[in-house]
């Protein structure tokens, strides 16, 4: 029987989660964006296909840094629902349960399940990325734009006659597929990039609130404060039986006293009797 958090799982099980099914659909479209443009490009425009290739890369690169980003958190989320399905899930191993996540996600982890606030680690480039693509997008526009002037303007001064004005700017009136072909590509992928990004966050956010829930619960005998709990109520079990141990200790302390009494005074009646033998 599905529960709420299948819907909520990145990767794992064999079902597509809703999660996953947005991330890969956010993934073709902005591919798709990008081919569509460059397709436009070739054989036409190599500018324009040199702007659109670098920002087909920049969509690449940031894609595949979300990805490992998911496969972190998949493991984070794995390594969960094996907690939570275990029948002993409070003699866990804490250093055999760390080996199963990524080892980015290992160390923060182990914080956070100690008691530290400690947040897990975040895509890095993506972010510059998805504003990034947008500049790719406008660089390439300007570049359209300024051929499109440059041309018109050589068109004007070249000819006074209608119709050789109106081929002169045929060829300059083209570079604004540049101009905007370029920025539907660099808008579109970094909007897609901007939603995988949005997708994978809410994903290692869920992973964290679970985490926190099994920190509470399962493994809570590996946190900092219930180790302090624990030595505090050793100690107080050891306060508690001080008295007694005192006594002890005291009684124990007059039995060697008496003892040495009585060694004392068989040492003495010893000596007294080789002195008198000694005499005699």
């Amino acid at each position: 029987r599905p529960t709420p958090d299948s819907f909520h799982r990145p990767f794992g099980g064999h079902r597509p989660t809703m999660s996953r099914l947005l991330f890969l659909t956010a993934f073709l479209i902005g591919c798709a964006a990008v081919i569509w443009t460059a397709s436009n490009f070739v054989a036409a425009n190599l500018l324009g296909l040199a702007v659109v290739a670098v920002i087909g890369a920049v969509y690449l690169i940031g894609s595949g840094e979300l990805v490992q980003f998911r496969l972190a958190t998949a493991s984070l989320d794995r390594a969960l629902r094996r907690l939570a399905a275990s029948e002993t899930p409070g003699q866990v191993e804490l250093d055999q349960w760390l080996d199963s996540l990524s080892t980015t996600l290992r160390h923060a982890v182990q914080q956070r399940i100690e008691g530290q606030r400690t947040p897990l680690p975040a895509p890095v480039i993506t972010p510059y990325l998805v504003s990034l693509l947008v500049m790719l997008g406008l660089l390439g526009t300007f570049a359209g734009l300024v051929g499109t002037l440059d041309g018109a303007v050589t068109a004007l001064r070249g000819s006074t006659h209608l119709d050789a004005i109106r081929e002169g700017l045929s060829a300059p009136i083209g570079g604004l597929s540049l101009a905007f072909g370029t920025s539907v590509a660099g808008v579109a992928a970094s909007a897609m990039l901007g939603l995988m990004s949005a997708l994978s966050r809410r994903d290692r956010l869920l992973c964290v609130h679970r985490l926190d829930r099994q920190a509470r619960a399962s493994l809570r005998a590996h946190s900092l404060p219930h180790q302090q709990q624990e030595t505090l109520r050793a100690l107080r079990i050891q306060a508690h039986g001080l008295p007694e141990v005192t006594q002890a200790l005291g009684a124990l302390t007059s039995q060697i006293g008496q003892m040495g009494e009585r060694l004392s005074r068989q040492w003495l009646d010893g000596q007294e009797r080789l002195v008198a033998a000694t005499t005699v």
